[in-house]
């Protein structure tokens, strides 16, 4: 079973198929902004479509338990199709919920959109929703030059709610039913206990494939690891490769290889995508900034070593460097996504060990372990790995 993602023009995002008659590759893009479920079978795939996201499960030939045909043979249930039918409301509500009173003026309601980034905010009196101020309300108030009157008198009052018990694909028929932005969410008392939107919703199914994902590739490695005996597993292994100033298309490829290595060797994953981190952002820091040098891993039984060396031009100010936010790349960089600078930050964070020296003119070394035995939270990555 295969699921791809793959963003289309910055925004939306596309599912990529492959053509079962000659290898090509097509997509199913998302056409609009309807949160919508749909089974759209091509290229013996299933597609679930929410908001601007497709996600995609190219399911193996099978016998299926549905009724029908599709051109002839049995529809096929994605993984992603079945998670809307068993995960609940509560599963993927934003909890706890941003509130307001009734009294609450709209610029203190404002100011909690602001704080939050949200773009509306529930009123709640003695625990229950009685209205939610939108956004929209807000503009409509300021307009008029009522931004301090109380919020109960620009409230919409007859608001709709979910029971937290909802299956999410009840909830994706109420989103689209009324194409409201959120919904508060009641228990079986009626106490609000949450707020769902269209993202909420995407990025809970994002994250159960992904564990799923993960658990399928934990047993794969199990297996495998099983097979190759304690002799192969605990064997030292050295991966190098000379990275090229401006090649941003073989990018991640010794990372990934470092991943699939840990993974067979039953390397916790939090500790797998730590290493993978480190191994990617050491590697574009080369790509973008110097003129080319070498990155080599080293895996034992104990750690991982990543060392990347360049021939310059070297770091100025390596403590200005190290600060979030601070970056030197250039326009190019910036355009395909890269260039925020985070990526010495973000190896510093996932390195139980980290050393970094720099010469102007000579170039840059730098050196991290990660101990396999040991897992830290992880920041976020410049780019999706």
């Amino acid at each position: 079973m295969i699921a791809t993602i793959q963003k289309d023009t910055g925004v939306r995002l596309a599912a990529v198929l492959p053509d079962a008659a000659d290898g090509r590759r097509s997509r199913i893009p998302e056409p609009g902004p309807e949160l919508t479920v749909s089974a759209v079978m091509a290229h013996n795939a299933v597609a679930i479509k929410l908001g601007y996201s497709t996600i995609t499960m190219t399911m193996p030939e099978g016998p299926s338990t549905e009724t029908g045909t599709t051109a002839g043979k049995p529809p096929k249930v994605s993984v992603a199709q079945m998670l809307v039918y068993e995960l609940r409301v509560r599963d993927a509500m934003t909890q706890p919920p941003v509130t307001g009173a009734p009294g609450d003026s709209l610029r203190t309601i404002q100011n909690l959109m602001k704080t939050h980034r949200i773009s509306g905010v529930p009123i709640l009196q003695n625990g229950a929703p009685v209205g939610l101020v939108s956004i929209e309300d807000i503009i409509n108030a300021l307009d008029q030059g009522h931004v301090n009157d109380p919020a109960e008198r620009w409230m919409t009052r007859n608001i709709v709610t979910l029971r937290d018990h909802f299956s999410l694909v009840r909830a994706v028929a109420e989103f689209d039913r009324h194409g409201f932005g959120r919904f508060p969410v009641v228990n079986s008392s009626g106490a609000l206990v949450g707020v769902l939107t269209r993202g909420d919703i995407t990025a809970c199914l994002m994250q159960k494939l992904e564990k799923r994902a993960e658990e399928a590739a934990a047993r794969e490695a199990a297996l495998f690891s099983a097979q190759t005996g304690d002799l192969e597993r605990d064997k030292p292994m050295v991966l190098q490769t000379e990275v090229k100033s401006g090649d941003y298309e073989s990018a991640g490829k010794i990372s990934q290889h470092m991943r699939q290595i840990l993974r067979a060797r039953g390397v916790d994953p939090v500790i797998r995508r730590r290493a993978a981190i480190i191994a990617y952002e050491a590697e574009m820091n080369m790509i973008i900034h110097s003129i080319g040098g070498d990155l080599s891993v080293a895996i034992s039984p104990g750690k991982v070593i990543i060392e990347a060396v360049d021939r310059g031009p070297g770091i100025e100010n390596v403590d200005l460097a190290m600060q979030e936010g601070w970056s030197t790349a250039g326009p190019l960089a910036r355009e395909l996504g890269f260039g925020a600078g985070m990526g010495l930050p973000n190896i510093k964070k996932c390195s139980d060990q980290f050393e970094i020296h720099s010469e102007m003119s000579v170039g840059t070394r730098l050196h991290c372990e990660v101990l396999l035995s040991q897992a830290a939270p992880l920041p976020k990555p410049e780019v999706p790995l």
